[in-house]
């Protein structure tokens, strides 16, 4: 599989769920549940600027409340998640995000009965409905998002518990293959420098073909870790490579600027050369190319949806 860019929120929100609440005994539950059985978890959304928007998901399964906030800042092909402490009880929501921002929340009941149903097609044949309390949040929320990228503030975001069904829906099927008989190729880029952590690659199933690239990286600013992403598609030309696999080049379109090439025969040191770098949500001029940063070439084919219609390995 790839970096599991388009399904990045997905797979972090499960293990978030997983870790302080466990999705199962959430999508069993009975009519008549109780804020206890919700272990004081929320949801909630707003719109933020440059057409970003914000999934805010807060949780705590101990007495003092001690919990976690994860923020899923995000737009079509690019997002940024960020994760901090937090204190999560039946009345209120605290997190520090220091210069990124604050959540400071009152819980307050609505006083009105919800039923939720989920919309997952494979979950249509249960379709008894979950029936809740949608609480109110009356406060401040705030986010600066690095370098300007997302802005969004609101005294009173709105419930998303819909949120803990919807995560539950599985999207359309993708995957890679390998083999030296394909005549696609991938190439992977990995770096790890103290807390800096950079994966990318790139997918294209024949030298023809457009290009997949996924690119993310993780770090952490204080207390808060942060995740960073693109997903793009971009034309044949974004990624040559030669049928045997001895030297490509990367020279894709914004937001990644300059290019870069490997040479499987030449020393390590330069096997992997050039200026290219990409922009992330909250950090631009990432560099792709410098020292550390090592690169894989080989033989694969990527099937799922993108670039207008669905990449197919054919067979």
């Amino acid at each position: 599989m790839g970096l599991g860019g388009g399904k990045r929120r997905g797979a972090a929100a499960v293990a978030f769920l997983s870790t302080v609440l466990g999705i199962a005994a959430f999508a069993s539950m009975p009519a008549d549940a109780t804020d206890s059985d919700l272990k004081h978890t929320y949801a909630f959304r707003l719109e933020a600027s440059n057409g970003y928007s914000i999934l805010a998901l807060a949780a705590s399964q101990r007495a003092d409340g001690q919990g976690e906030a994860v923020l899923f800042v995000g737009r079509k092909g690019a997002g940024a998640v960020y994760d901090a402490p937090a204190n999560v009880t039946a009345t209120r929501i605290e997190a520090d995000l220091g210069r990124l921002g604050e959540i400071e929340l009152d819980v307050v009941p609505s006083g009105r009965k919800t039923k939720l149903r989920s919309r997952c097609p494979q979950q249509l044949d249960d379709p008894r409905p979950i029936s809740f309390e949608r609480p109110l949040f009356r406060g401040t929320f705030e986010f600066h998002g690095e370098e300007g990228f997302a802005d969004a503030s609101s005294s009173s975001p709105r419930d998303y518990s819909e949120f803990f069904l919807d995560i539950l829906c599985s999207g359309p099927a993708s995957g890679e293959f390998g083999g030296n008989g394909l005549p696609g190729a991938k190439l992977r880029l990995h770096s790890h420098r103290g807390s800096f952590r950079l994966a990318l690659q790139a997918n294209k199933n024949r030298p023809t073909a457009s290009t997949r690239f996924e690119i993310e990286t993780h770090e952490k600013n204080g207390q808060v870790s942060i995740s960073r992403s693109r997903t793009l598609w971009a034309g044949a030309g974004a990624f040559d490579y030669d049928p045997p696999l001895r030297a490509a080049t990367l020279h894709p379109p914004p937001p990644f600027s300059g290019r870069a090439s490997f040479h499987r025969g030449a020393a390590p040191a330069n096997r992997w050369t050039g200026d290219l770098t990409v922009d992330l949500p909250g950090r631009s001029n990432v560099p792709l190319a410098s020292a550390g940063v090592d690169a894989t070439l080989s033989h694969s084919c990527w099937q799922g949806e993108g670039a207008g219609g669905r990449a197919e390995c054919g067979f």
